[in-house]
């Protein structure tokens, strides 16, 4: 619609023992455009349910396509989309009833239902992609989990399960999960544990996996897959480094002697001057290999090129 400037005036009067009751005076100098009808008419409505299977993205093309000079706007399609499609996903008022039936609506189709052990203060949602894990479960050597939070109304956080092939992530689980905050110490990573082993043995050569420094995942996957070495994935690493060496804090431990050992392109002489002494939070215990008896450093000192 055009604006522009119509010297109009609204003024609202009160009178003084009666604040119930106002006189509203409107004026226009200048008469405003025609208003016109911008809400969805029914031939767009039973396009929109014609189409529903599709991304509402497409949709509003085929709405231009047809009428490119509408009055519509891509947030109205979309929002009469999701009317329209609830209806098919929508099984419950409550949001999380209605996702379990969901899911279970559709298993042994398209998914998995992933057996959790219910447990006091915890509550759990997981469920596998049935045609990737039965397409590529037996090949997969590396699975990546990460999480999320704040994913919906209901405060369940989200875990998912990726595998690597050919270089691409491939999601093969998922699990959503809340806690009222009365669960005992370690329910989360038997949660985790429950989830990872459905995986374990649906994907029974799995030599490596990745996550962030959560310790309840590190857990939880060296106690399911403890054959795999795990390590943090490569985007959380770089962030991790990049967020180490802006803090103003001494490192941990590190003895340049043992990293030779492992990579000897790294200088064994070379070691940071200050050290908290400790190991990173997050290494799980049983990734830290026992001390090597290590030879004294030794440092040659030209006393001539010094003078």
């Amino acid at each position: 619609m055009d604006r522009f400037a119509c010297n109009g005036w609204l003024r609202v009067t009160f009178a003084n023992d009666d604040a119930s009751t106002a006189r509203i005076r409107l004026m226009h100098h200048h008469a405003h455009t025609p208003y016109v009808d911008i809400n969805l008419g029914q031939k767009q409505k039973d396009l929109i349910r014609d189409l529903k299977h599709l991304a509402p993205s497409k949709i509003w093309d085929k709405i231009l396509a047809d009428n490119p000079d509408n009055e519509y706007t891509e947030k109205q399609v979309y929002s009469e989309w999701m009317h329209q499609s609830e209806k098919e996903w929508r099984l419950d008022n409550d949001q999380v009833k209605s996702a379990e039936k969901l899911i279970r609506s559709v298993e042994d189709y398209t998914t998995q239902v992933i057996p959790i052990t219910p447990r006091p203060g915890i509550h759990a949602i997981a469920f596998a992609l049935k045609e990737p894990l039965d397409a590529i479960g037996a090949e997969t050597t590396e699975v990546a989990m990460d999480s999320t939070w704040k994913t919906n109304q209901a405060g369940y956080e989200l875990y998912s399960l990726v595998a690597e092939l050919n270089g691409c992530a491939v999601p093969i689980a998922f699990i959503f999960t809340t806690s009222d905050g009365t669960a005992e110490p370690g329910t989360k990573d038997l949660m985790l544990q429950d989830f990872i082993d459905f995986i374990a043995k649906r994907c029974p050569n799995i030599k490596f996996t990745d996550s962030d420094k959560e310790t309840s995942e590190i857990n939880a996957f060296q106690a399911k897959m403890p054959q795999a070495k795990h390590q943090l994935c490569y985007w959380h690493s770089i962030r991790y480094i990049e967020t180490r060496l802006g803090e103003d804090k001494p490192p941990a431990a590190y003895d340049p002697r043992r990293a030779n050992k492992i990579f000897d392109f790294i200088d064994p002489t070379w070691a940071p001057g200050v050290t908290s002494g400790l190991v990173e939070d997050g290494v799980h215990p049983d990734s830290i290999d026992p001390p090597d008896e290590l030879e004294p450093l030794k440092i040659h000192i030209n006393l001539t090129t010094m003078e």
